[in-house]
């Protein structure tokens, strides 16, 4: 497994309002050589968004595609391709995807999070 094909990677779609599709690359319960943290890879729609969220730890995300802004606690950045966003702990965030294009990004979790979680959280998300 030391190549991970991206899109040969089992899929998730989280439905409107916050539409968007998840693979998670490396997690806990998917592989056995990478144990200190976990890294999918999302697509967020033109014109959608995450939704507001915490996580247990560390959560970096990569921009490949895409502008927008995220706000993390109370501040308000500007996103595009080559940004990286760190969000601390336990620290409210979202992201948001203005342009016509796809937002597709690469996500780090530290401590690591299984798929299971990744992907029910953002599907209970999707259901609020």
């Amino acid at each position: 497994m030391p190549v991970i094909k991206t899109f040969e990677v089992k899929s998730v779609k989280i439905p409107a309002p916050f539409e968007r599709v998840i693979r998670v690359l490396l997690a806990p319960d998917t592989q056995d050589i990478v144990k200190g943290m976990s890294v999918s890879h999302c697509i967020i729609s033109s014109h959608s968004n995450t939704d507001y969220h915490k996580n247990p730890g560390v959560e970096m995300m990569y921009i490949i595609t895409g502008y927008g802004e995220c706000h993390i606690g109370k501040e308000t950045f500007p996103l595009g391709p080559d940004v990286l966003m760190v969000v601390p702990p336990e620290i409210m965030h979202d992201m948001i995807n203005h342009s016509d294009e796809t937002m597709k990004l690469v996500a780090m979790f530290i401590p690591p999070e299984t798929s299971r979680q990744i992907y029910e959280r953002a599907q209970k998300a999707a259901q609020r």
